[in-house]
């Protein structure tokens, strides 16, 4: 991380330059913890800020740039449930986020899981059918181009894309300044 705020005095730390608002309605916020450095920082330990308040959008924005950048996260489960019976909030939602300059869904799984998910997680109970979940992916990405939709796989991998696509929004931001 170039350029990283170093607020503490030892050398093997680096904190974050940014706080990141973690939206007070996340039930199953991540740490952003071991998360990893490169270049220079490579070895050393990533602290970063994190603050819990309510968001216009998402479940994961910059502290100051919550009405340019927000990113939701879904479990593979919370995306089911959330279009089986929250699916027109959900979709106001995306709404929301496609307002943004920049707006992503990360998915705690990757798009196998999604399209056939009793294949990957044996006992799976849905009423929802996995070509309906596709469908609607497939529908609001095209009616909310803006809004960018990543399968990835695990919590962690998710969580790892949440902390760089806000750092690299964050760098982005200061070169324009």
């Amino acid at each position: 991380m170039t350029g990283a705020a170093h607020l503490t005095t030892d050398p093997a730390i680096v904190v974050a330059p940014f706080t990141i608002v973690v939206d007070s309605r996340e039930q199953a916020p991540y740490q952003f913890s071991d998360l990893p450095l490169t270049g220079r920082d490579r070895g050393k330990r990533l602290i970063v800020p994190v603050v819990v308040r309510g968001l216009p959008a998402g479940d994961y924005s910059i502290e100051g740039l919550e009405r340019v950048v927000a990113v939701e996260r879904k479990s593979l489960e919370d995306l089911y449930g959330t279009l089986a019976a929250g699916r027109r909030r959900f979709e106001r939602e995306i709404e929301r986020l496609s307002e943004l300059e920049f707006a992503a869904v990360v998915i705690e799984a990757d798009a196998r899981e999604v399209w056939r998910p009793a294949e990957f997680h044996p006992g799976w109970r849905s009423k929802l059918n996995p070509r309906s979940v596709e469908g609607t992916i497939v529908a609001w990405s095209v009616r909310y181009p803006g809004v960018h939709w990543w399968f990835m796989g695990s919590r962690r991998a998710a969580e790892v894309r949440v902390w760089g696509v806000l750092e690299r929004v964050w760098r982005e931001r200061q070169g324009r300044i």
